[in-house]
């Protein structure tokens, strides 16, 4: 797709119109689009403005109901004026937003997603390293608060799930398998239960495209709506996120996550230690909803869901003891 794609067209006529309410004149932008979903539940363009500022243009047609926009939106003008002292971490500019959040428009940010470099054969270790600095100083940059650990919550959410599984309420890929996975967490909760962690404002969707490497520093991208939660939420998220798609599977029984990875991460974040109760057992909660995510038929699944699932099996495996 492309500017045949009527979403485009409409999209660049709207900012014919909204650009001189920016100083701008459209005329001086040539425009690229970078990104496009178009589903049942969700459709939006992403267009690249390249003139005398490199701008992103974001329309939005259909978003899944209950999805916050405007919220999403204002975490992001948050989240860029909390990182304005910060020189290496940033959050891009929004420079207009329509009353409704489906028009947006904001300053480019510089580099490569985490998951380009990666994809490209880059170090991960250094990259991690970068990524980790940039969320301690997301998180370290609003309310910071010293809390105990109750992993209560993300139990019950588990036991939900598997009893889901079991009522044929819920298909997921080899649910036996899943239900048996699911069986072990009460256990692994109870070594992180009652133990000091960290609480901090969460990105929400930290994963290996929600951030940018590039020579000015790190970015972070297309943030929730704010809430506070243990700092091991977002960190879960990303290191998950890098360990499906990427990670080669430990070489430490009863682990998801390398020594190699965690080490790296956590030669940039600074606000909890890998040993924080949280970053020690959420990424078990992780690899669980990721696993549910997968489609059920395998014809159904994309490359990268194939290749994630298989991944999946594997950690599951290595981490929770089930063959």
């Amino acid at each position: 797709m492309g500017f045949t794609d009527p979403r485009v067209k409409q999209a660049l006529g709207e900012w014919a119109q909204i650009a001189p309410e920016l100083g701008y004149d459209p005329g001086a932008f040539r425009s690229k689009l970078i990104w496009q979903k178009d589903e049942a539940v969700r459709s939006h363009v992403v267009i690249r403005l390249k003139g005398p500022r490199r701008l992103i243009l974001k329309r939005v047609f259909k978003a899944p109901a209950g999805e916050e926009l405007v919220d999403a939106i204002a975490a992001q003008k948050a989240a860029h004026q909390r990182l304005k002292d910060f020189p290496k971490a940033h959050a891009p500019e929004v420079l207009f937003a329509s009353d409704r959040v489906d028009i947006v428009v904001m300053a480019e940010a510089s580099g490569k997603t985490l998951n380009d470099h990666l994809t490209g054969g880059r170090d991960p270790s250094q990259m991690l390293r970068r990524t980790g600095a940039w969320l301690a100083a997301f998180h370290s940059a609003g309310p910071v608060e010293e809390r105990t650990y109750q992993p209560r919550f993300m139990v019950g959410h588990i036991t939900r799930m598997a009893e889901a599984v079991r009522a044929n309420d819920l298909a997921v890929a080899d649910p036996d398998r899943f239900v048996a996975c699911c069986d072990k967490v009460a256990e692994l909760a109870r070594t992180a239960s009652g133990q000091e962690t960290v609480s901090a404002t969460k990105h929400g969707d930290f994963n290996l495209r929600n951030i940018l490497l590039g020579p000015d520093g790190e970015t972070g991208l297309d943030f929730k709506p704010p809430s506070s939660a243990p700092v091991g939420f977002d960190i879960a998220r990303v290191l998950m996120d890098y360990a499906e798609l990427f990670q080669p599977t430990p070489q430490v029984s009863g682990t998801v996550l390398s020594d190699r990875a965690l080490d790296a991460f956590f030669g940039g974040y600074d606000l909890v230690s890998r040993d924080d109760p949280a970053v020690r057992f959420l990424p078990f909660v992780q690899l669980l909803n990721d696993w549910r995510l997968i489609p059920p038929d395998p014809s159904q699944r994309s490359w990268r869901q194939k290749t994630r699932y298989e991944a999946i099996i594997r950690l599951a495996q290595n981490g929770f003891g089930v063959e």
